[in-house]
């Protein structure tokens, strides 16, 4: 980054040099102050210094096999120079000079706007080397390093609180306002901060494996990124400027006006547009990042605006995905105690959000929990063990039990269908081959999901699917409740890519799939485009999705949409600006207002309008998500 940040002040200071050695040359010579005899000589090596960086440009995009708009600068240089046109070449060499310290000037300012991110990063941490704390370098913390934060203090690695609570504002990660309770075992990150009481953090991860270092590099990696939109200005402008040097030969050799050629050249040049379009997306991205919205590649922003099919996982994504048991029934001999107390010892070493609810509520009852030794989790079906007496456990849902030829008996069947329809999920548990209880779990609705799906539909999303591995009660009791359009249930992983495929390459349509990143990984990297809910410190979700909302709040895709339609606009309406622009400068061209120095000029001051509009989503605000 600081390397960077020298390379732009060099480019810079160089840049702002030619443009005082052309003021003062121009001067002197309209001044008619060079010597008569050196004058030519004087201008010829101003004017050469001038055009070497224009033409090095021209040949490196020649090289790669691209036309950019300094052909067409070098060219008009060239023209003025064998012309002895030397007022004309001092202008253009002055307002092209002009245009790249513009240029610089505004990359500067994005650069400007994604280094205050890191500044948020502390450069020390405080660790515990027995019984004292030891201020130390950033770089010399290691994994498993307890770590002192105290009051109004960032914290400076990714970890879980090992001792005390405290009140964290994640902001600078997430922009959510409101700050979290962090106590024992809560995971916390990098950069955040410590509002209220003091903690003890055991070090997870460092360095550039957190959580902020990660999303810093991939707003660093989307600023460079080749995309959609911005390979399509650069197409505008190749093929552009190539009809344009065919019209200046057509022209001259009608008119053999040098003049009236060169001044056609000047004005038609492309280069605000070069600059203009790619700075908005790069702009878009910073605030989007700013939001806790992080977009690997501008393209990805473009396709929002487009997205015609959304798919939606439930579980952690239009739901908390913290369950919880609603009713327990033992069928049989079996006692309820007898029942938490073997669904509690085979979920004990399972993190699947049916298992700790599960185990959760056994707890509660006041069973002990103890993990079993024979455990095999089968992933998106069940649990098999082995209880102490040597007997098999198997704890899953129907389709499980079913694969394993475990029949349901009248009462078990009963009880569950009854639940099934209310649109709860069911788990059932089975010893030595029969089924001895249930469980019916219920997950909680995310605040605002309700209005967002509307705003969706408001705003040009024509079908909402939603994916879930519930039964079929919980999926239409879900759908119905949200609007959802179609709905998929009982699926495995697997299953949900399947599915996807059939969405796809429809009808020119957009297809974005949304979930939380860890189970959705296949089939968020397979959608056009891949979104990631809460991909805060998870490593699966910042890998596979396209972007990442790194904060639990499904409203943050409306936020993403306006972004991305704010950009859209802006885009469009360069285009428009820089037509008009051409049209009224080719008129004075040919109506003989101006010539070779006047179209210069004029194509400079010209410059700033649509880099100016779209230097204008700085002032970015989202005033109406509809």
């Amino acid at each position: 980054m600081n390397n960077g940040h020298i390379d732009f002040e060099k480019a810079l200071r160089f840049e702002i040099s030619l443009v005082v050695l052309f003021i003062a040359t121009f001067a002197l010579y309209v001044g008619g102050l060079l010597p008569e005899k050196f004058e030519g000589q004087i201008i010829g090596i101003v004017g050469f210094v001038g055009i070497f960086p224009v033409a090095q440009s021209a040949f490196r995009s020649l090289r790669e096999q691209k036309i950019n708009v300094d052909l067409l600068a070098t060219i008009a240089l060239f023209f003025s120079f064998i012309s002895a046109e030397w007022g004309s070449m001092l202008f253009i060499n002055l307002m092209l000079a002009g245009a790249r310290v513009l240029d610089l000037y505004t990359k500067r300012r994005v650069r400007i706007s994604l280094e205050s991110l890191t500044k948020l990063k502390p450069s020390k941490a405080r660790i515990l080397r027995g019984a004292e704390s030891l201020e130390v370098p950033l770089a010399d913390v290691r994994i498993g390093d307890l770590v002192v934060v105290n009051l109004g203090e960032q914290i400076p690695v990714d970890g879980s609180v090992f001792e005390g609570s405290a009140t964290v504002s994640q902001a600078s990660l997430t922009g959510e306002s409101v700050p979290v309770l962090r106590e024992p075992g809560s995971s916390v990150l990098s950069a955040t901060v410590v509002v209220s009481g003091n903690i003890i953090i055991r070090t997870e991860r460092i360095g550039a494996e957190t959580t902020f270092e990660r999303m810093i590099n991939l707003i660093e990696a989307s600023h460079d990124a080749k995309t959609r939109m911005r390979t399509f200005a650069e197409r505008f402008s190749s093929w552009y400027i190539g009809i344009m040097l065919v019209v200046a030969v057509i022209l001259y050799l009608i008119t053999k006006n040098t003049q009236l050629v060169l001044a056609v050249v000047l004005v038609v040049c492309a280069d605000d547009i070069a600059i203009a379009v790619p700075l908005a997306y790069i702009i878009a991205i910073g605030t989007a990042a700013r939001r806790g919205i992080i977009v690997k590649s501008t393209d990805f922003l473009e396709l929002v605006t487009k997205i015609t099919t959304l798919v939606v996982d439930k579980t952690g994504t239009l739901t908390l995905g913290k369950l919880a048991v609603e009713d327990v029934r033992a069928f049989g001999d079996t006692t309820t105690e007898q029942l938490l107390e073997l669904s509690g010892i085979i979920c004990a070493r399972s993190n699947h959000p049916v298992s700790k609810a599960i185990m959760e509520y056994a707890k509660e009852k006041g069973c002990s929990c103890t993990p079993l030794d024979h455990f095999k989790e089968i992933e998106g079906r069940g649990i098999v063990g082995t209880d102490f007496n040597g007997k098999e456990i198997i704890i899953g849902r129907l389709e499980f039990l079913n694969e394993r030829e475990i029949k349901l008996e009248h009462e078990a069947k009963v009880a569950t269908d009854g639940w099934v329809s209310k649109g709860y999920n069911i788990t059932l548990i089975a010893l030595s081959g029969n089924v001895i209880g249930m469980f019916a779990l219920a997950d909680k609705m995310r605040e605002g999901v309700i209005d967002a799906m509307s705003v969706l539909k408001k705003t040009g999303v024509k079908e909402i699917i939603m994916l879930t591995g519930d039964n079929e009660g919980v999926a239409k009791k879900i759908a119905d409740h949200l609007g959802i359009d179609k709905y998929y249930s009982k699926l495995l992983p697997e299953h949900k890519v399947f599915i996807l495929k059939d969405y796809l390459g429809k009808q020119g349509g957009v297809v974005a799939m949304i979930g939380d990143g860890v189970n959705d990984a296949a089939v968020i990297t397979r959608a056009d485009i891949g979104i990631a809910m809460g991909g805060i410190g998870s490593d699966v979700a910042i890998e596979s999705a396209d972007i990442v909302l790194m904060q639990d709040n499904f409203g943050k895709i409306l936020e993403l949409r306006s972004i991305a339609r704010k950009v859209s606009a802006v885009v469009r309406e360069n285009f428009i600006i820089w037509g008009v622009v051409n049209g009224v400068g080719l008129y004075l061209v040919f109506a003989h207002i101006i010539g070779p120095s006047g179209a210069a000029a004029y194509n400079f001051l010209t410059d700033f309008l649509p880099i100016a509009n779209s230097l204008r989503l700085f002032r970015y605000r989202q005033n109406n998500i509809y």
